[in-house]
């Protein structure tokens, strides 16, 4: 079953990391090389605690060698700000049509508890669609448990970008980012709501196992957990926010690898792998990638 945080991780989250203390760190790196190129591919999280590292000596060098770097999204404070803008503009539910009407009486009522529990107005929730409501009912357990979005590795890799001098790239732009989620038909977004009521208290202790995984570099639970669930319970949401994004993601890629150079790629670690991953998407068009032994 797709967890409630699988999607938010999409839009703000990602494999989040857990409150706990830090493993060491051995987070998966991958290298693809031709003949005069060298990609690096990092799966990263979006959100960790304050305080917690992002990367261990591999990443570091790495990041030290490349001369441009690409993260999923242009990360600055007008970006952010346009974020929020355009949630609110497509994630407020039509006055004819709230939250409520959604819902069977029942659920109603679970989302009524929760919310209290929550410490969020009913009356806030009632002006969003139900992607958005998701989305909130996700992100806040995960925030209350004491993740940061400031924290996250894609942040810290931009900031040391910025810090020494790197070229930064990205792969998408706000405006898609938001589109993945507005654009999700209703039976979806029900379907996340509904599963946002029932699991979003849960949503801290199996990102505290993703976590984990994320840090020792467990691919098969990672895989197992993020790509796996996805595809067999919402092939609609992989589809899009997975197989579409990773297709128009390999285009660029490729493109970087015909010219020459080093170039580092930090993106949400569930896009390097499986079957419609980056990493085996490299190998089926003949290029070498290997996993950088620590």
């Amino acid at each position: 079953m797709i967890k409630t945080t699988v999607l938010a991780a999409i839009a703000f989250v990602a494999l989040a990391a857990g409150a706990c203390a830090q493993e060491e760190l051995d987070p998966a790196l991958y290298v693809a090389r031709d003949a005069d190129s060298t990609m690096y591919l990092y799966g990263t999280v979006h959100v960790r605690p304050r305080g917690v590292d992002w990367g261990d000596e591999d990443v570091r060098e790495a990041l030290a060698a490349a001369e441009e770097i690409w993260t999923e999204l242009e990360m600055t404070p007008e970006t952010d700000q346009r974020t929020q803008e355009l949630a609110i503009q497509y994630g407020r539910a039509p006055a004819d049509r709230p939250l409520s009407s959604w819902l069977t009486a029942e659920e109603n009522a679970r989302l009524d508890g929760l919310a209290q529990r929550l410490g969020l107005p009913r009356a806030y929730l009632e002006s969003m669609q139900p992607w958005m409501a998701g989305l909130t009912l996700s992100l806040v357990p995960i925030m209350r448990a004491g993740y940061d979005p400031n924290s996250g590795v894609d942040r810290a890799i931009d900031a040391y970008g910025d810090a020494n001098g790197k070229t930064m790239r990205a792969f998408e732009t706000v405006e898609q980012q938001i589109g993945f989620f507005a654009g999700l038909d209703e039976e979806t977004q029900l379907a996340f709501l509904r599963e946002a009521i029932n699991e979003a208290e849960e949503g801290p202790a199996m990102l505290g196992e993703m976590t984990a995984a994320w840090e020792r570099g467990d691919l098969d639970t990672l895989e197992r957990l993020v790509v796996e669930d996805t595809r067999e319970e919402y092939p609609e949401v992989y589809e899009a926010l997975f197989v579409r994004r990773n297709n128009a993601w390999i285009e660029v890629l490729v493109r970087e690898l015909h010219g020459a150079g080093v170039d580092f790629v930090a993106v949400g670690a569930g896009h390097l792998l499986g079957p419609d991953g980056l990493v085996q998407q490299l190998q089926a068009r003949g290029y070498r990638v290997e996993r950088v032994a620590g």
